[in-house]
């Protein structure tokens, strides 16, 4: 692909901050940034352009510069403090890639309006993981919007770029295209308000999986109808009460994943000569993570059935069981376990998911063991702010202090202490500990309980458990 798209030059670099960066984009950050679903062509594609073209040089930049600080902030012993804006930087110089890559996006050297938007697609998916690790889940938020809606349009306009050269500028924008579509299904993960575009459309009926990815392209759309399902009808009240789902629409994403399911294990049992490479190993067990999570909670949920959620504990247990799988492949295939960036979402949203939702008081303590393992971030998920949110679930349902004591028997939690609808807000506070602010109601109860909770030091929080 990257021999299609004419000469270029590799630019050169100005001092040995750009070197250092850029060999830490190329080295460390280009491998996190899809660690989950690892694609070498997309890999090249990022380099390629970060190489040749200035406003990608500097986007890049920037997010190796954040990318390098928010892991030598774990490695000192020192917890990261993402600024809540991005101009609470202590080094200015992530902030004047940043800009720069703005200033030459709005002056572009080229004429040709294919190769605009494939360098503006790129860019904008760069800013989106620049902002996550800045704090400003908002303003990465706006990114991957701006890079939906130019990539839709992109799509329907894509016949006009006819020439020779544009056919790899195409591809281009097929693949970050895709890497935007992906980020755009997975926000429903963890924004209650967000509408991944395209989220209708697919249709597994007659259909056969011909590769991994193929499935996990269409699993990612069923998560995000079953996220917006239950999203959309899951809103917190003073009475502390929830509608019921349209039957319609849930029954066909339950069928709809149990198609995919069919058609997954189906693909599996083919076979493949990458089956024991431990990026496949990963994506299977994330995806049948995934997929069970999904199913569990459109099958349990309804208004007064938060005890039914008691009978879906082998599914819970299948969940921890695969998620620990997930999180061993993922420190393997990271080399270490340091701490590591994606804007892809893995599995912390389903550890949660499973921390609030199954009482069973092992599996939940099982859920804190593997999200302070490592830390990790997804996109604007934390593995040590879920934990402690998670823990602090724990306490209030069992009445007692979390880790060290437990109820028996997860029947011993009388449904007026279930926590019913819960929300949470991560709050970054500068050079003090974090701030998670929770919103929750209890069953059958009226009125909003809100808490502050502080995040203590990550090591801390990982020495516990070693």
């Amino acid at each position: 692909m990257l021999q299609n798209l004419g000469s270029f030059l590799v630019l050169p670099v100005t001092g040995p901050t750009q070197a250092e960066a850029m060999c830490f984009f190329n080295d460390i950050s280009i491998k996190h940034l899809n660690g989950y679903r690892p694609c070498e062509p997309w890999r090249n594609t990022l380099m390629f352009f970060s190489q040749t073209v200035p406003s990608a040089r500097h986007a890049a930049i920037a997010l190796a510069l954040i990318h390098r600080n928010y892991l030598e902030c774990h490695s000192n012993g020192r917890m990261y403090q993402p600024p809540a804006l991005k101009d609470r930087l202590p080094d200015k110089a992530p902030l004047l890639h940043y800009n720069r890559a703005i200033q030459l996006l709005l002056n572009p050297e080229s004429d040709d309006s294919a190769e605009i938007t494939a360098v503006t697609l790129l860019v904008c998916y760069l800013f989106t993981c620049f902002d996550h690790l800045a704090g400003d889940d908002v303003q990465a938020m706006k990114h991957l919007r701006g890079g939906v809606a130019l990539s839709r349009n992109t799509t329907l306009n894509c016949c006009t770029y006819g020439d020779a050269q544009s056919s790899g500028v195409h591809t281009t924008i097929c693949q970050v295209t895709q890497q935007i579509r992906r980020l755009d299904m997975q926000a429903a993960m963890f924004l209650v308000d967000w509408t991944p575009a395209n989220i209708q459309e697919t249709s597994l009926s007659d259909s056969t999986f011909w590769s991994l990815d193929q499935a996990a392209d269409h699993l990612q759309v069923l998560v995000a109808q079953a996220m917006r399902l239950r999203n959309t009808e899951q809103q917190i009240s003073p009475t502390g009460t929830m509608s019921p789902l349209p039957s319609s629409p849930k029954d066909i994403v339950l069928a709809q994943l149990g198609t995919w399911s069919s058609l997954f294990e189906n693909l599996l049992q083919q076979g493949s000569p990458s089956e024991s490479d431990v990026a496949t190993h990963l994506l299977v067990s994330l995806l049948r993570l995934q997929h069970t999570i999904a199913w569990t909670l459109l099958r349990g949920y309804g208004p007064g059935r938060e005890m039914d959620y008691d009978n879906f504990l082998p599914q819970f247990q299948q969940c921890v069981a695969l998620a620990g799988e997930v999180a061993a492949a993922h420190q393997r295939y990271s080399g270490s376990s340091r701490p590591t960036f994606t804007p892809e979402i893995g599995f912390i949203p389903v550890l949660y998911i499973i921390g609030v939702k199954c009482r069973h008081p092992k599996v939940r303590r099982e859920v804190l063991t593997i999200l302070r393992r490592q830390p990790i971030r997804e996109a604007s998920w934390d593995s040590i702010s879920t934990a402690r949110v998670v823990e602090r679930v724990i306490e209030i349902e069992e009445g007692a202090a979390g880790e060290q004591q437990m109820v028996p028997y997860m029947e011993q939690i009388p449904v007026w202490r279930r926590i019913e609808a819960l929300s949470y807000i991560h709050i970054p506070c500068g050079q003090s500990a974090d701030r998670v602010d929770i919103t929750y109601t209890f069953c059958g109860q009226e009125g909003l309980h809100v808490e502050s909770l502080m995040i203590e030091r990550t090591e801390r929080h990982i020495m516990s458990n070693n």
